[in-house]
């Protein structure tokens, strides 16, 4: 019995999933629900994107975007996770396409840059989206919603 549960533990250890990548970033998220600003860690999975923020070291958000948006208080969709800390009129996958720096919106307005891209993105009483990614930045603000999501590299 003793060799089951030592084998379970060896091979459930073997199974923990690695990040391809891990970017230490100056991270601020501010919208009516979340107000976060410090040193975190972006971390890349095959499927998923986990962003992690930290002050005075310790843990104040933990978000993992795979298929639901998990916190340390549980998961729920990511039409559920938009509706009740962002805008319900976004994609479902804007908030990980943000994290990851890649286009939103089905690259709506995208104007290409040297260094990256922009795109200005205006629904009448929905949202106004300034979204700028560069090299080691991104920068989204939603002027109509107040929302805030910036992520800067911390070797900038």
């Amino acid at each position: 019995m003793r060799f089951i549960i030592l084998l379970f533990l060896i091979l459930a250890g073997c199974s923990v999933k690695k990040p391809i990548s891990v970017l230490p970033s100056i991270i601020t998220i501010k919208s009516k629900s979340l107000k976060f600003s410090d040193i975190g860690y972006i971390k890349k999975y095959e499927d998923m994107v986990s962003l992690e923020i930290y002050s005075a070291g310790v843990a104040v958000l933990r978000l993992k975007i795979g298929k639901n948006v998990c916190t340390d208080k549980g998961c729920i969709s990511k039409k559920s996770f938009n509706e009740r800390f962002l805008n319900k009129n976004y994609p479902k996958e804007l908030l990980k396409n943000v994290i990851l720096g890649k286009p939103i919106f089905n690259s709506k307005n995208l104007i290409k840059k040297d260094d990256g891209f922009e795109q200005h993105i205006f629904k009448v009483d929905c949202y106004d989206i300034i979204y700028i990614v560069k090299r080691d930045k991104i920068y989204f603000k939603d002027r109509l919603n107040k929302i805030l999501i910036k992520i800067r590299g911390v070797n900038e």
